[in-house]
């Protein structure tokens, strides 16, 4: 199944700072005028910038989806550290590592999402850039010894993010449509401040503004797709995959709005849709993961 493009989405992102944030290089610059803790940097043909990895994006992403699928049911994630070697639990049951539909239907739904060590994940990020000129500056901070209440250590000077914007994206691959549910779920819960990005969140730090500008889908074209329909892998394959990979037919989002733009490619319909139609299509599919439980049976 996976050997085939069925359907795709990919979601042009806008992140801003609300308060300062901090992603933190894990070497030291050459520059001598770096603070001790510095935003990570690195090489562009405009010379040397700040970003923000895609692995930090992908690792929020996948902390809030986790928390989502175990308050539903402790059995829709997968512990991520756990003392067996295999990272998602449900694996266990599998003999033969080479049998790809086996291995995508034991897996949990955290990793059937964002992947594990023997399945490739649906949803990847690039990393984010800024278009613009960005404004950082240095705050001090000392460690308290609990002991004296005295400084223990320091003064030792931090690097923030205060201002700019970054651009992203993000590109979910051979999608049900719960996936889109959980994604726009976590996206959300980011722009509302409920989840925050990098170093620091308790003391302030890692609340953004994360804004989808434009969302382009595309669909394997097959009879009975309607103008207001976004399908599902579920709604593609033969019964008899499905089974294999544990999907469910009935796997679409009906009357969504029509895109602003659509174009034929004789093997597929790639729709655009605005910022204001993005948000009536998450909305639409965030009711979807209330039968979450009924996908695990």
């Amino acid at each position: 199944m996976h050997k085939q493009l069925w359907n795709a989405l990919k979601l042009e992102v806008e992140i801003e700072p609300r308060s300062p944030i901090l992603i933190k290089s894990g070497t030291l610059s050459p520059n001598p005028s770096l603070p001790d803790m510095q935003f990570v940097r690195t090489m562009t043909s405009h010379g040397e910038k700040v970003f923000i990895p895609g692995s930090s994006i992908k690792g929020v992403f996948r902390g809030f989806s986790e928390k989502v699928l175990r308050t539903i049911s402790s059995d829709l994630a997968c512990e991520p550290f756990p003392s067996s070697k295999d990272y998602c639990a449900k694996k266990g049951e599998i003999k033969d590592e080479k049998d790809t539909a086996k291995v995508y239907q034991k897996s949990c739904l955290a990793c059937k999402i964002y992947g594990n060590t023997r399945l490739k994940g649906r949803l990847s990020f690039t990393d984010a850039f800024p278009d613009e000129d960005v404004k950082t500056e240095t705050r001090y901070g000392v460690a308290i010894s609990r002991l004296t209440n005295a400084v223990a250590a320091g003064p030792f000077d931090i690097e923030v993010l205060v201002q700019g914007s970054f651009k992203t994206s993000l590109v979910l691959e051979n999608f049900e449509v719960w996936h889109i549910g959980l994604v726009s779920l976590t996206l959300q819960a980011l722009d509302e401040g409920l989840v925050k990005i990098g170093f620091g969140k308790n003391r302030g730090f890692g609340d953004v503004s994360i804004k989808v500008m434009s969302a382009i889908v595309e669909l394997a074209k097959r009879p009975g797709i309607g103008k207001t329909d976004i399908w599902g892998i579920g709604s593609y394959v033969s019964g008899e995959e499905s089974a294999r990979y544990g999907l469910h037919s009935n796997d679409c989002l009906r009357e969504v709005i029509e895109p602003i733009e659509e174009k034929d490619f004789a093997v597929l319909l790639r729709r655009t849709y605005n910022k204001d139609q993005w948000k009536s299509i998450a909305d639409k599919a965030i009711e979807t993961l209330a039968g979450l439980t009924e996908i695990m049976q």
